[in-house]
């Protein structure tokens, strides 16, 4: 009996806790280390201008600032994506409302059950209509309650999408913009809107209406006579052509370096359509991944270069990042 007793004493002491201040209750001494994972979103389109969809990572050489970089993942990227639903809802969209409405529907039908939604509404002044959600019954009751305006808060709205809703927000993330591209209301700039976009990391893409206002604008006295103006000062300028013409570039331009796309639909008829080809895009792009290999300063500005070993008509990628660090503390063993 007395040898039993000897032998649970061993056992029990290895069930007792460890005493406070022993070597075993501390935790591990760390270290801290800076990640610099960048993720570049990648559409490549072919002759035909379908996208091309059997791509592999040698078809592809990646640079940032002109330096080689190692791809460490290539594929579609199957998690679930954040979208910001920024709609136009000025003077401009006032008969077609319904018809916007309806091609937001159709969107987010296409959209997977797990990818979040919110939406800006933007007119006299941009207004966050849904914040964050999956429940597809909340979108379509926040849908109804858009009403339009008359002015045109672009930037406003393009600026809140980023810096406001996508504050924070990891994992995929896009920026599905309706816009004529006119602005008259807004207390940014354009450029302040496109720096927050580029800062958030995510994909721009632009349903413009440009093709359709165009033609409406020259209906306008004010513009009949600005155009008159310009005609006279430029010669046979088109005052109308000329200012849209700047507007898609500088849209166009800032979407593309995000890894996103401009669309011109040339009616409302053709608003889903265009809403439908995204759908199908954010399902099917490829992702690069890397770690770069350069010296990072934070908040800087890092250019990337992607050239394709394939023919292809158009080649889309994110252009650039500004490198806001990541800390991860690992433990020293």
């Amino acid at each position: 009996m007395g040898c039993k007793r000897l032998m649970l004493i061993p056992l029990l002491a290895g069930l007792m806790p460890p005493l406070a201040g022993s070597q075993d209750s501390q935790e591990p001494p760390t270290f801290s280390v800076t990640v610099s994972l960048v993720k570049v979103p990648v559409s490549v389109f072919g002759e035909n201008g379908a996208p091309e969809l059997r791509l592999h990572a040698g078809d592809f050489r990646l640079y940032e600032d002109g330096v080689a970089q190692s791809i460490r993942s290539f594929g579609v990227d199957q998690n679930p994506v954040s979208v910001v639903l920024v709609l136009d809802t000025s003077a401009t969209v006032e008969k077609e409302l319904d018809r916007i409405k309806q091609a937001a529907r159709d969107f987010v039908r296409e959209l997977s059950p797990q990818d979040r939604l919110s939406i800006i509404a933007f007119s006299d002044e941009a207004s966050r209509i849904l914040d964050w959600t999956e429940n597809r019954k909340a979108f379509q009751r926040a849908l109804r309650q858009i009403e339009p305006g008359v002015r045109t808060a672009l930037y406003d709205a393009m600026f809140m999408a980023a810096d406001d809703m996508l504050r924070g927000i990891e994992g995929r993330k896009a920026i599905i913009l309706l816009t004529d591209m006119l602005n008259n209301q807004s207390r940014v700039t354009f450029e302040q809107a496109a720096k927050a976009i580029i800062q958030s990391q995510a994909s721009l893409y632009v349903v413009s209406k440009t093709a359709i206002v165009r033609k409406q604008a020259m209906s306008q006295r004010r513009v009949v006579w600005l155009h008159d103006i310009y005609r006279r000062m430029f010669g046979g300028a088109n005052y109308v052509e000329e200012f849209f013409r700047k507007r898609e570039a500088e849209m166009t331009d800032l979407a593309e370096k995000t890894g996103g796309r401009c669309l011109f639909p040339p009616d409302f008829d053709q608003i889903g359509s265009a809403y439908g080809e995204i759908a199908r895009e954010l399902k099917s792009q490829y992702y690069l991944t890397y770690v770069s290999n350069q010296q990072l300063a934070p908040d800087s500005y890092h250019r990337i270069t992607v050239e394709y070993a394939g023919s292809a008509s158009k080649l889309i990628f994110r252009q650039g990042y500004y490198f806001q660090p990541q800390r991860l503390r690992r433990p020293i063993y």
